[in-house]
C-alpha cells in the first residue's frame, strides 16, 4: 500500500524519523553493552588472562561464554561497544603481565592493576603503546627494578600512579616525565629516587596541569627546588618522610590553589611562615616530626579560613595556645604533641564543635582542662598527657562526649574525681588514667566500658582486690595496674582471659603463690606478664611452662619465690623474648637447658642463689642481648661459647666467683655496651683487645686479681672517646617488646641503680686490683667519660695532665696508690667533677686552690703526707712555693735537679775536679805527672 505524503506533512515527518533512528541507536547501545564486544577485543583479554595467575578465582567471569563487557573489572563504550576501561585492582593476581595483547584493545583509556602481587617482576616496557591511556595505575603491585622510560610515551595520560610500598622501584632520572603535558595526578611514593635529588623539580615542574604531586619516602635530599611554585594547579603537596635538610619553603605561602600539605618526618628546620594561615583553600596541613619552631599565639591568629586537619608534633612550637583557635570552626583534628607549648588550654576550644581528635600531650601546660571540652558532641580522641595540668577532673568536663573512645590524661598534677554511681556517656576503646591520684578501690564506672581495649591505673593509689568484674571486660587486651598498693593472691582469672596480652601488676603488694593453671587449659600466658616487685612466695610451678608458648615477656622478678627454676621453663617457649627472675631466693644450677628460648632477647637471673659453672649451651642463644646472671654463688671460667652470642650488648656476671682470665675473645662482641665482671676472682693482665669495643659505655673489672699495667689500648674506646656517639633516645636500653635494662654501679663511693639515664651514662672502673706502672696518658682522650675509678692498686708515677680534658668527668677516684708528684693544674678545666678522692698516695706539693677544687674536703686529700694548702691543715713552707714555680711548659711535676741523685754525681764530679786543679796549681811535680800521663793516653789512642 503506498503511502501518499501531503505536501504540508513533510516537515512533521523528519523530526519523528529522526527519533525513530535515536531510538534504535539506544536499543543498539544496550545490547551492544551485551553482545558489542568484538571477537578479537575477547581474544585480547583472554590472552592477558593466559598470562596471569588468579588464586582467588576473581576472574572467573572472563570466558568466551559472556560478552566481555560483563566480565569482572572490564567496562565498554556504551554506543561503540569497545573496552575503554580494565580495572583489575585488588584481586591478588600474580604471574606474567602481557600489556603487549592490550594494544589491540583501541579504545582502551584506563588500566588498574595496582594492590596485586607481581612480587619482584619489572613493570613492562609495552605498557608505553597504549597511547590512548589517560588513567595508570601499578601501585603497590610489587614491581621492581626501574621504572621504564617507555611510560614517557602515554602522552594523554592524566593520572599516573606508581607507588610502591617496598621502595622496590627506582627511577634514575625522571626526564621521561616532561613529555607527559596532559597529567593532573602523579603519584610516586616509595619509589627509590635518591639519585634525580638535584634534577627532579626541572622535570616536573614542567607538568603545568598538575593538581596533585604525592613522593613520600623517595629517598630525597637536599631542598625542596623552588620551581614548584611553577605548578599554579596544585592542590595536593605531599614529600612525607624524605631528608630535605631544607629550611622550610617560604614560597609554598604564594601557592594560593594548595587544599592539603603533607610534609612529615622530612628533616624541615627554619619557621613556619605566618603567610601559610592566609591560603583561602588549604584545609590539611601535616609537618610532624621536623625541626619547625613557630609561635603558637601567632600561627593560630591567622585566619586558615579552610583548615580542617593541623598535624604537627614533635617540633617546636611555643609559646600559649591563644583563643582565637576557637574561631577555626571547621577544624576537626588537632595533633600538638611534643612541642613547647605553654599556658593554661583555652576555654574557647569548646567552640571547635567540629573536633574530632585533639592532642596536646608532652608539653608544658599548666591550669585546669576547661570545663568546655566536655560539650564537643563529635570528640573522640583526647590526648593531654605529660603535661603540668592541675585541679580536678570530674564527671562534668565528660558530659557532652558522646562519641568518646580513647582518654589519656596521665601523669599530670590532676586529680581524678569521679562519684561511684556515675555512668558515663560514652564507651572507651582506650583509658589512661596513671598518676591521677585516684585512690582506694578501683573506679566502678570502668565496669561499664565493655569496649575497653587498653586501660592503665597506674601510679595511683589503688587499694583492695583485683574486682572480679574486671574480668568481665572481654575486649580488653591491655592491662596496667602498676605502682599501687593492690593486695591479695594473684587472680586464678588471669589465666582465663584469652583476650589478654599484656597485663602488667608490677609494685604492687600481692601475695601468696602461683597458682596452678587448670590442667585442661591451654591458652597460654598474655604476651606480656610482669608480676615483679609483689609477695609471691613458693616455687615457680612447673605447670605454667604449658603456659609460655604464647609469652614474650615474663618477670617474676624482686619477690620472695623459692625453689628452683623448672626445667621444663623453656621447652615451649619458642616466642620468648624476655624473662627475668631476678632477685628472688631461687637456687640449684643455671639451666642447660636456656639454650632452648631461641627467641630469647633477655636472660635475667640475677641476684639469687644459683650455683655451678655458666652452661656453655648458653652460647646457643643467637638472638641474645642481654645477659645478666650477676650476684650468685657461680664458679669456673666465662666459657668461650659466649662468644657465638654476637648480638649480645650487655654481659654481667659481676659478684660470683668465676675465676680464670678476661677472655681476649670479647672484641669479638663488637655489639657490646656494658660489661661488669666486679666481684670475682679473675686474674692476669687486663686483654688489650677490650679496646676495640668501640661502642662499650661501662666497663667494670673492679674488685679481682688483675695484675700488669693499664692497657693503652683503653684510650681507643670510640664512645668514650666522643660523646656524640651516645645520648640517643632512639639508643636507650631497651630489649624485646618491654625490657628496659637496669644495672648497679658504684659511683661516687655509693652503689646506684642506673636505668632511666643508662644510654647516656659512661664508666671505667678498675678498682682494687693489683694494677701497677704509670696511668696511661692516652686516658686523657676518653672525653666522653663521666666516671673514672682506678683506686686501691699500685699504680705509680705522676697524675698524667691530661685528665684533665676529660671535661664531662663527674667522678674521679685514684686513692690509694702510690702516684706521686704534683695535683695538675688541668684538673682546673673539670667543671662538672663531684666528686674526687685523691687520698692515701704520696702527692706533694700545693693543692691547686683553683675554681671548684677548693670545694672538697679534706678527706678528698688526706693521706698524702707532702700535700699541703686548703684544705689540708698543713701549711705550704715557703721552699714548696718556690718549687712550683719550676714546672715545666708540659705540665709534668719539675723536680728539684740539684736535689736529685744525677745533681749529686756532677756536684760530686766538679769538686774533685777542683780539688785536683788546686793541687797541680800549688805542685811542679804533680803537674810534671799529669802532662806526663796525658801524653801517654794520647800516644795510645793514636
Amino acid at each position: 500500500m503506498a503511502v501518499v505524503l501531503q505536501k504540508g506533512t513533510l516537515g512533521f515527518a523528519f523530526p519523528i524519523l529522526y527519533c525513530c533512528i535515536l531510538v534504535l541507536c539506544i536499543l543498539s547501545s544496550v545490547s551492544g553493552e551485551v553482545n558489542g564486544c568484538s571477537k578479537q577485543e575477547m581474544q585480547s583479554l583472554l590472552a592477558f588472562k593466559g598470562g596471569l595467575h588468579d588464586p582467588a578465582g576473581r576472574l572467573a567471569s572472563w570466558n568466551a561464554s559472556f560478552s566481555c563487557c560483563l566480565w569482572s573489572g572490564i567496562s565498554c563504550n556504551r554506543l561503540a561497544g569497545h573496552v575503554v576501561a580494565v580495572d583489575l585492582h585488588e584481586k591478588r593476581l600474580n604471574g606474567v603481565l602481557r600489556p603487549a595483547v592490550l594494544f589491540k584493545l583501541r579504545a582502551l583509556k584506563y588500566l588498574d592493576i595496582s594492590s596485586n602481587n607481581f612480587t619482584g617482576l619489572p613493570i613492562p616496557v609495552e605498557l608505553g603503546l597504549l597511547k590512548n591511556l589517560r588513567y595508570l595505575n601499578l601501585s603497590r603491585a610489587g614491581f621492581a627494578g626501574s621504572i621504564p622510560w617507555q611510560l614517557g610515551n602515554l602522552s594523554s595520560l592524566e593520572v599516573l600512579d606508581v607507588s610502591s610500598s617496598a621502595s622496590r622501584l627506582t627511577s634514575p632520572s625522571l626526564s621521561w616525565l616532561t613529555n607527559l603535558t596532559a597529567l593532573k595526578d602523579l603519584s610516586l611514593d616509595g619509589v627509590h629516587l635518591s639519585a634525580t635529588s638535584s634534577t627532579w623539580g626541572q622535570s616536573v615542574s614542567r607538568l603545568s596541569h598538575l593538581r596533585n604531586l604525592t613522593m613520600s619516602n623517595c629517598g630525597l635530599t637536599g631542598s625542596i627546588p623552588s620551581s614548584l611554585q611553577n605548578l599554579t594547579s596544585l592542590e595536593i603537596l605531599h614529600l612525607d618522610g624524605n631528608t630535605f635538610q631544607s629550611e622550610f619553603p617560604s614560597w609554598l605561602a604564594k601557592m594560593t590553589s594548595l587544599v592539603s600539605l603533607q610534609m612529615t618526618n622530612a628533616n624541615l628546620n627554619g619557621s613556619l611562615p605566618f603567610e601559610l594561615s592566609q591560603l583561602p583553600r588549604l584545609s590539611r596541613i601535616s609537618l610532624g616530626y621536623n625541626k619547625l619552631s613557630a609561635n603558637a599565639s601567632q600561627i593560630f591568629e591567622g585566619q586558615w579560613k579552610s583548615l580542617t586537619y593541623f598535624h604537627m608534633p614533635n617540633n617546636s612550637l611555643d609559646g600559649p595556645i591563644p583563643a582565637s583557635i576557637g574561631n577555626l570552626s571547621s577544624l576537626a583534628f588537632l595533633q600538638l604533641h611534643r612541642n613547647n607549648l605553654r599556658g593554661t588550654i583555652p576555654e574557647s576550644l569548646g567552640l571547635l564543635r567540629s573536633l574530632t581528635v585533639l592532642d596536646l600531650g608532652y608539653n608544658q601546660l599548666t591550669g585546669p582542662i576547661p570545663l568546655s571540652l566536655g560539650s564537643l558532641p563529635k570528640l573522640t580522641n583526647i590526648s593531654l598527657t605529660k603535661n603540668a595540668l592541675s585541679g580536678a577532673v570530674s564527671e562534668s568536663h565528660f558530659r557532652g562526649l558522646n562519641s568518646l573512645k580513647y582518654l589519656d590524661i596521665s601523669d599530670n598534677r590532676l586529680i581524678f574525681y569521679i562519684t561511684p554511681n556515675w555512668t558515663p556517656p560514652f564507651q572507651l576503646d582506650v583509658l589512661r588514667l596513671s598518676q591521677c591520684k585516684i585512690e582506694g578501690l578501683l573506679p566502678p564506672f570502668v565496669k561499664t566500658q565493655r569496649s575497653l581495649t587498653t586501660l592503665d591505673l597506674s601510679n595511683n593509689t589503688l587499694m583492695g582486690q583485683i574486682p572480679p568484674w574486671l574480668w568481665n571486660l572481654t575486649k580488653l587486651e591491655k592491662l596496667i595496674l602498676s605502682h599501687n598498693k593492690l593486695e591479695g593472691p594473684i587472680p586464678s582469672q588471669l589465666y582465663m582471659c584469652t583476650f589478654l596480652k599484656q597485663v602488667e601488676l608490677r609494685d604492687n603488694q600481692l601475695h601468696g603463690n602461683l597458682p596452678n593453671p587448670p590442667r585442661s587449659f591451654a591458652a597460654g600466658f598474655p604476651w606480656v606478664l610482669d608480676l615483679s616487685i609483689n609477695n609471691i612466695t613458693g616455687p615457680i610451678p612447673s605447670e605454667i611452662c604449658g603456659m609460655l608458648h604464647t609469652s614474650r615477656f615474663l618477670s617474676l622478678a624482686s619477690n620472695k619465690l623459692k625453689g628452683q627454676i623448672p626445667p621444663c621453663i623453656c621447652e615451649q617457649s619458642v616466642y620468648l623474648e624476655a624473662l627475668d627472675l631476678s632477685d628472688n631466693k631461687l637456687y640449684g644450677k643455671l639451666l642447660p637447658n636456656f639454650s632452648n628460648c631461641s627467641s630469647l632477647k633477655v636472660l635475667n637471673v640475677a641476684s639469687n642463689n644459683l650455683e655451678g659453672q655458666i652452661p656453655v649451651e648458653l652460647g646457643k642463644l643467637k638472638k641474645l642481648q642481654v645477659l645478666h646472671i650477676n650476684n650468685n654463688r657461680l664458679s669456673g671460667n666465662v666459657p668461650s661459647s659466649l662468644r657465638d652470642c654476637k648480638m649480645l650488648e650487655v654481659l654481667d656476671l659481676s659478684g660470683n666467683s668465676i675465676s680464670g682470665k678476661v677472655p681476649d675473645w670479647i672484641a669479638e662482641l663488637s655489639k657490646l655496651r656494658i660489661v661488669a665482671l666486679r666481684s670475682n676472682k679473675l686474674e692476669g693482665e687486663i686483654p688489650f683487645q677490650i679496646g676495640y669495643l668501640q661502642k662499650l659505655q661501662i666497663l667494670d673489672l673492679a674488685i679481682n686479681h688483675l695484675s700488669g699495667s693499664i692497657p693503652q689500648y683503653l684510650s681507643n674506646l670510640a664512645t668514650l672517646r666522643n660523646k656524640a656517639l651516645i645520648g640517643s633516645r632512639s639508643d636507650e636500653f631497651r630489649y624485646g617488646i618491654y625490657y628496659k635494662e637496669e644495672i648497679n654501679l658504684v659511683v661516687k663511693g655509693q652503689e646506684w641503680a642506673y636505668k632511666y639515664i643508662l644510654y647516656i651514662f659512661t664508666s671505667l672502673d678498675l678498682s682494687a686490683n693489683n694494677l701497677s706502672g704509670d696511668i696511661p696518658k692516652g686516658m686523657g682522650y676518653l672525653k666522653g667519660l663521666h666516671s673514672l675509678n682506678l683506686s686501691h692498686n699500685q699504680l705509680t708515677g705522676f697524675i698524667p695532665r691530661e685528665l684533665g680534658e676529660i671535661i664531662n668527668l663527674e667522678a674521679l677516684d685514684m686513692s690509694c696508690n702510690r702516684l706521686s708528684g704534683r695535683i695538675p693544674e688541668t684538673f682546673v678545666a673539670l667543671n662538672s667533677l663531684g666528686y674526687l678522692n685523691l687520698s692515701n698516695n704520696n702527692l706533694s706539693g700545693r693543692i691547686p686552690a683553683v675554681r671548684h677544687l677548693d670545694t672538697f674536703g679534706a678527706s678528698s686529700f688526706s693521706g698524702n703526707p707532702d700535700l699541703c694548702g686548703p684544705p689540708l691543715q698543713k701549711y705550704c713552707s715557703y721552699y714548696t712555693s718556690q718549687s712550683e714555680e719550676g714546672e715545666d711548659e708540659e705540665g709534668e711535676q719539675s723536680v728539684d735537679w740539684w736535689d736529685s741523685w744525677e745533681g749529686g754525681m756532677v756536684m760530686g764530679c766538679v769538686f774533685v775536679w777542683g780539688c785536683v786543679m788546686g793541687a797541680m796549681a800549688l805542685s811542679n811535680h804533680l803537674r810534671t805527672r799529669y802532662c806526663h800521663v796525658v801524653d801517654s793516653i794520647v800516644n795510645f789512642l793514636l
